[in-house]
């Protein structure tokens, strides 16, 4: 008898038990502001709350991305000008983070990698910087831009290490 009873009961709570089912989503039609909900860009949750939308995001290779004619200074290491040139860069993107610097060795690409807050940094390849013009020297470094809303300049900050020492650049790049 007992048996039974226990059986039954099983039986009987095993049936009355129902797979939980998602409430249906709440909607406010009074949101109609759209916003990027993806972490990796950089206008993450900007405008929320809102209906998510990832058309609407922004990634960090976006705003670097461009033709670009840079200023180029050399300094000694109290910061003193020692040489001024100018020549043209392009900033290719490759994804939402990874992109390529072309000007600084003819069309020889360099790669760097851009965070969402508004900066990028040259990729270490070889040991501290990456492979410069003549396979001889690296180059490491970044640039940097002040906000979204700086839509044309990128601070440049980098260094040659050569085999005669440091060389030390520092630059502006505006978009053409």
């Amino acid at each position: 008898m007992y048996i039974r009873f226990s059986f039954l009961a099983i039986v009987l709570f095993l049936t009355s038990c129902k797979k939980y089912k998602d409430p249906a989503p709440i909607t406010d039609g009074r949101l109609t502001t759209k916003y990027c909900n993806d972490p990796a860009a950089i206008n993450y949750n900007w405008d929320f709350p809102g209906v998510p939308d990832n058309t609407v995001c922004i990634y960090p290779t976006d705003v670097f991305k461009g033709t670009y004619l840079y200023h180029d200074s050399i300094l000694n290491p109290e910061g003193g000008v020692i040489q001024i040139d100018s020549f043209p860069i392009t900033i290719n993107q490759l994804d939402s983070t990874h992109m390529q610097l072309i000007g600084f060795c003819g069309i020889n690409p360099h790669s760097a990698k851009a965070s969402r807050f508004f900066s990028f940094i040259i990729d270490s390849i070889a040991g501290n910087g990456q492979i410069f013009c003549n396979n001889k020297d690296t180059i490491a470094g970044g640039g940097h831009k002040y906000g979204i809303a700086d839509t044309s300049t990128i601070k440049f900050s980098y260094t040659l290490q050569t085999d005669t020492g440091v060389v030390i650049h520092a630059g502006t790049a505006i978009k053409q």
